[in-house]
């Protein structure tokens, strides 16, 4: 019974997180503060899109080179490097300098070597070479940039002919984009839709760079 009632305190604290945090956001969108991170690990994230059945979506192969949007405290980021070997690169981006030094941290920790920390803005960062990502991904991050548009546009510049980007939404993130919304703003950047799973409550989509 007291497990029960803990599970029942936790999922009212997300809950309760949850709405403030999308209060906050209704005039100004804000990624997720280092101070919540836990938001982005824990049993109902799992649940609802597993880093193992997100990874497996997104489709990395071994010794492709890949891009890790809003890569955060790096759910995703060193399962990803682990998936594309030491032949291959995950570049990890953020906006938030504390959100890299926590993926340094577990890192280091981890002695992982094919990870790249970059601090910089999908939306206006310059540093990206064009067509020189197989792969590219963003879990719950694209309503959080102002410019939605130029970041895609800058995506699928940066990915290769035939490369893959990766959306995956999650309700109730605070900034969580329907399916719809997310197709449309990919096909203006010249993407075609790809493979889909899931439903409203949580979804992928994949799009693609055409050949």
């Amino acid at each position: 019974m007291a497990i029960v009632y803990g599970l029942l305190g936790f999922i009212a604290a997300v809950v309760i997180v949850g709405v403030g945090w999308r209060w906050a956001s209704r005039r100004r969108r804000l990624p997720c503060p280092p101070s919540l991170a836990w938001l982005l690990e824990n049993p109902l994230t799992e649940m609802q899109a597993g880093s193992q059945t997100t990874l497996e979506r997104i489709g990395l192969r071994l010794g492709e080179t890949a891009l890790d949007v809003g890569c955060g405290p790096g759910r995703l980021t060193i399962p990803a490097a682990r998936c594309v070997g030491p032949t291959g690169v995950i570049v990890a981006l953020d906006v938030q300098p504390k959100m890299l030094e926590r993926l340094q941290r577990r890192v280091a920790e981890l002695g992982v070597t094919n990870i790249v920390p970059q601090l910089g803005d999908i939306a206006t960062d310059s540093r990206l070479p064009a067509e020189s990502f197989d792969r590219a991904w963003m879990v719950t991050v694209l309503g959080e940039i102002p410019n939605r548009q130029a970041a895609l546009r800058r995506l699928h510049r940066a990915l290769k002919p035939g490369g893959t980007l990766s959306i995956t939404e999650i309700f109730p993130d605070p900034h969580y984009q329907t399916r719809a919304t997310v197709l449309r703003l990919c096909r203006q950047a010249g993407f075609e839709p790809g493979q889909y799973w899931g439903s409203w409550l949580a979804f992928t989509q994949n799009v693609v760079k055409p050949s």
